[in-house]
């Protein structure tokens, strides 16, 4: 058993799907002729709690209501993103397949639907990557705590945790994990010890920090 992790986080450290979120949130706004979700708030909204993400999508609306419709747009995005899947980052498997040699993988996003995770996982054909994977909204805990129940749970000695935002910082930061920015993806410039500019930098990055 690989004793070291890497944990990823999926949007904007995976893959990218704008595109089809954005069209996913309109057919619910169009169907109950609500006001558009902008890309620009889509945008925002990756990396968010599921109360967070409801309230940034709907904020006019009661969250008991904005949470349903969230939901209702989210079924619908993984749907679309299980048979069409989303935009991979360059060269993704070939760094996977690198990294899986020394290294247990893990997926922890924030997400509020499990399947959304498996979305990818399928669309991507990277099955058997993953040792395990949490949508953390899912489960009602913080994207901290579900770093900390991979590590434990896998019994890990050591992890690095791979993401985007200035909240996966402060995350790993709770988590007291090494972070490693993906400079690709939405965030903006965090000023981090570690960093990638493209995912092929990734083994490299993470064989500094391990060894």
């Amino acid at each position: 058993m690989k004793e070291k992790g890497i944990i990823f986080d999926l949007d904007g450290t995976l893959w990218e799907v704008i595109d089809a979120t954005y069209n996913s949130a309109k057919e619910v706004t169009t169907k109950y002729n609500l006001k558009e979700v902008s890309k620009e708030v889509i945008c925002n909204v990756f990396g968010k709690n599921k109360i967070e993400a409801s309230q940034m999508y709907f904020p006019y609306l009661d969250l008991e209501k904005a949470v349903k419709l969230l939901d209702e747009i989210s079924n619908i995005n993984v749907e679309y993103l299980t048979k069409n899947g989303g935009n991979l980052y360059p060269n993704l498997k070939k760094t996977l397949d690198n990294l899986k040699e020394r290294y247990e993988l893990f997926i922890v996003s924030n997400s509020g639907n499990i399947k959304y995770v498996e979305a990818f996982i399928i669309s991507a054909h990277l099955e058997g990557y993953f040792k395990s994977y949490i949508a953390a909204s899912a489960i009602n805990i913080t994207k901290a705590e579900a770093i900390k129940k991979v590590i434990s749970e896998n019994k890990l000695k050591e992890a690095v945790y791979v993401g985007d935002t200035k909240h996966d910082l402060e995350s790993s930061e709770l988590a007291r994990v090494p972070f490693i920015q993906a400079k690709y993806g939405f965030g903006e410039n965090l000023n981090t010890k570690y960093y990638v500019n493209t995912l092929e930098e990734l083994p490299e990055v993470v064989n500094k920090i391990f060894n």
